[in-house]
């Protein structure tokens, strides 16, 4: 299990080093050039003390499958841009306190992750990362969240959490990759943007291309979490 103690702080640290810290966010987007729809998500960062040790947590969702876009896919809190937002920033804080409760006040905004382009449905989506110092008391919105998902930050640096399986989309069979949290597969866009984190804490490992799955197998390359191949219907959460 990875030592949990430090992590914040490399995460913080990182951020800032790679000029991804918390200035000039809260600015109006400009159009994207491709003509993407603007979204924004937010990587909620908090100590879970219920856990034993107050060990770092982010939190995920699991979406109803009533939802038109994504349904029953495991994402972070966020959704599209609204103008009356102002920035982007602010669109991710208003769709997490609309979906989970979380009220932005209590909330330290750490920066920003590059945006990640989600071909299914053609949004251009900006990640943000925050943090509060206590677990928030999460109030999903029943409309939007089936589940409510606590992952342990140290969780993605472990070699095992990330597996590739052949899943079938449109009638044909593509390779996924995907960070593995118990019962769950988070793919797409989520595993890609988590990719991100991962890289600013340990860049060693996120460089590293030799897959190893459950059952011990090694020595090919793989695919970067989150990835599909063939690309040609790269879907995401």
């Amino acid at each position: 299990m990875t030592d949990s103690s430090d992590l914040l702080d490399r995460l913080r640290t990182s951020l800032l080093a790679a000029g991804l810290g918390p200035t000039r966010l809260d600015i109006a987007p400009a159009a994207d050039p491709e003509g993407r729809t603007l979204a924004a998500g937010l990587v909620l960062l908090y100590p879970h003390q219920p856990a034993g040790d107050g060990a770092p947590h982010l939190v995920l969702t699991r979406r109803t499958t009533a939802l038109r876009r994504h349904s029953g896919q495991i994402s972070l809190p966020g959704g599209r841009y609204d103008r009356e937002d102002g920035s982007l920033l602010r669109t991710a804080l208003r769709e997490t306190e609309e979906e989970l409760g979380v009220d932005p006040a209590n909330l330290t905004i750490w920066g920003r992750l590059e945006p990640e382009h989600i071909v299914a449905s053609h949004y251009a989506l900006a990640p943000f990362v925050a943090y509060t110092p206590r677990r928030p008391e999460f109030v999903p919105a029943p409309a939007e969240v089936a589940e409510v998902i606590d992952v342990p930050l140290a969780r993605l640096l472990e070699p095992d959490c990330v597996e590739e399986e052949d899943w079938d989309f449109q009638g044909r069979t593509r390779r996924v990759s995907f960070f593995r949290y118990g019962d769950h597969k988070i793919w797409g866009a989520t595993a890609r943007i988590l990719s991100q984190v991962v890289g600013l804490l340990d860049p060693a490992r996120a460089a590293d291309d030799t897959f190893v799955g459950a059952a011990g197998e090694t020595g090919r390359r793989r695919l970067a979490p989150g990835d599909v191949w063939p690309h040609s219907v790269r879907q995401s959460p």
